[in-house]
């Protein structure tokens, strides 16, 4: 059976563990779900950041190419394509070259601009290719001679020619995505524009942009403590990381990955995961103005790291709580249970027949009641019980032990002889010529006579240890005595009886006898030798003549 204390414990325990876990729970819930928001938009809001400003730099880039190309469309007269003109178109072309070194100088990025016209309307490998020197960064003229024939290639050349082809092919502007120049031994993305005028094909405009600097912004990118960025192509085919190889699609990264491809892999409300060498990661994602798409990922670890943090404090925080609770619901329960537990040994000690009990609990509530009622019951009740064994252990004449209190203090007497720690005496005391002095003054002389005895008996001995065990019989038990003890006893009260007692003279006998451990198994084998003893005094005392009580 569970004691109070624990149950009291256990209650308050549990309303602690309940109410803490669904707090502790709820709060973490919202964390994690702010955080989780939070970590969705810092990840797409630094992506979106880093996606415009190379953004700005892809629009400069259009928006240079547009301006020379409206150039060449506007400034070309149809007399120019002649083939026997080519002095005016020379001298066209010239101010082309001109107008597109002052605007690729202006625009952030660009490596080279180019003006190229189909071979089939000027019979030649006429137009301009301006290339920036990594030395002193001018816009160098590319000899026409090391210009690319365009003649010598077909529309299948998209490797060498693409450049030309695809945005021809489009009809609208294109961006070329990263390849390797093979006239300027440059890795490139460029922007081309195929011109046409009367709605006939004049040729391309485009400017090129070293993927270089593209490359280095999205490598400078700082996201949480060791994420990185990468850039993928419109198929979402990686081509440039620092973790990644070139050429792989991220759709091989995770499944995830590639059902959200399928999707809008580019939505700001949500992060995607992927696992790279048994770590979890997290990705968002922008397309670019190019087509290309830049993405910006991080360790999850990194990215829940608050989160984490923040769910550790509040379950230790918690678990305080629990804790400190349960200290105090103890001291709660001691101060509960600590009276109540002296109450219950206060029971016991009144079931155990101890009536002498005290009780410390001086609480003004319930306990303290209880107390005071229990206390007042070991009154009442010693009261009572006092009075029972005035009748159950008193002789009624005498008004000492009786009979029934002698066997029962017989009982303890044997067990302390079992234990071998008792040191006693007994003595037997018989009254003589009680029945002659019953029958000469009759019995109510006869009682006083007992009376008188039982006086003189109390008198030498004491009350405590005396007991009326028949009718003129009486014993009388001493504890740590010894034989001259003893002996001085038994002559001190033959010695008062020789005076009238209750003006009568007292005849009587005594014997005594003391335990001894070597001879004594039990109390018996001690009153047989007292009562033996008593029996040669009364011998002696009759041989003597002194058997008789009179009335002085």
């Amino acid at each position: 059976m569970k004691s109070i204390q624990t149950k009291i414990i256990f209650l308050i325990l549990l309303a602690m563990i309940i109410s803490t876990v669904i707090s502790g729970g709820i709060g973490i819930l919202r964390v994690k779900e702010a955080i989780d928001v939070e970590s969705v938009e810092i990840m797409n809001l630094l992506c979106g950041e880093k996606a415009q400003q190379l953004n700005s730099m892809l629009g400069e880039i259009e928006q240079s190419t547009r301006i020379l190309a409206e150039y060449t469309i506007d400034n070309l007269k149809e007399e120019q394509l002649l083939s026997e003109n080519m002095e005016g178109f020379h001298s066209y072309v010239s101010d082309l070259d001109a107008l597109g070194v002052t605007v690729a100088s202006e625009t952030d990025g660009a490596v080279a601009v180019y003006v190229r016209f189909c071979p089939e309307l000027t019979n030649s490998n006429e137009g301009f290719f301006r290339v920036k020197s990594k030395d002193t960064g001018e816009f160098d003229t590319f000899p026409l001679t090391d210009l690319t024939d365009l003649s010598q290639y077909d529309q299948n050349d998209i490797e060498v020619i693409g450049w030309y082809l695809i945005p021809i092919e489009a009809q609208k502007p294109v961006w070329i995505e990263p390849y390797d120049n093979h006239n300027t031994g440059v890795y490139m993305i460029s922007y081309v524009m195929p011109i046409y005028k009367n709605q006939k094909l004049l040729g391309v405009v485009g400017m090129d942009i070293d993927f270089n600097s593209m490359m280095n912004e999205c490598d400078n990118m700082k996201i949480y403590k060791t994420g990185t960025a990468f850039l993928t192509d419109h198929t979402f085919r990686i081509v440039h990381s620092k973790n990644f190889e070139r050429g792989t699609l991220i759709g091989e990264l995770s499944e995830e990955l590639a059902e959200a491809k399928e999707e809008d892999i580019t939505r700001t409300d949500a992060l995607y995961e992927y696992t790279v060498n048994g770590v979890k990661k997290r990705v968002a994602f922008r397309k670019l103005d190019n087509g290309m798409c830049l993405a910006v990922t991080a360790p999850a670890s990194e990215i829940d790291n608050t989160k984490n943090r923040l769910i550790i404090e509040i379950a230790v925080t918690s678990f305080v709580i629990i804790i400190v609770f349960l200290l105090i619901a103890r001291e709660m329960a001691k101060s509960i249970v600590k009276p109540l537990k002296e109450l219950n040994k206060a029971a016991q000690e009144l079931a155990n027949g101890n009536l002498e009990i005290s009780f410390a609990c001086k609480a003004k509530d319930e306990i303290g009641m209880l107390s005071e009622s229990l206390k007042e019951t070991a009154h009442q009740l010693k009261i009572r019980i006092d009075y029972i064994n005035n009748l159950a252990y008193m002789d009624k004449l005498t008004n000492i032990k009786n009979n029934t209190a002698y066997l029962r203090d017989i009982v303890k007497l044997n067990e302390c002889i079992q234990q071998e720690e008792c040191n006693f005496s007994v003595f037997i005391v018989d009254v003589n010529g009680l029945k002659e002095v019953n029958d000469t003054y009759g019995h109510d002389y006869g009682n006083r006579l007992i009376i008188s005895t039982a006086q003189a008996i109390v008198r030498v001995f004491g009350y405590d240890t005396t007991y009326r065990i028949g009718g003129d019989e009486f014993a009388i038990i001493k504890y740590e005595t010894k034989g001259r003890d003893c002996s001085l006893l038994v002559q001190e009260f033959e010695t008062y009886l020789e005076s009238p007692v209750n003006d009568m003279l007292i005849s009587a006998a005594i014997g005594v006898a003391t335990y001894e451990k070597a001879i004594d198994t039990d109390y018996e084998s001690v009153f047989k030798r007292a009562d033996g003893e008593m029996y040669k005094r009364k011998v002696q005392m009759k041989a003597a003549g002194k058997t008789s009580a009179v009335n002085k």
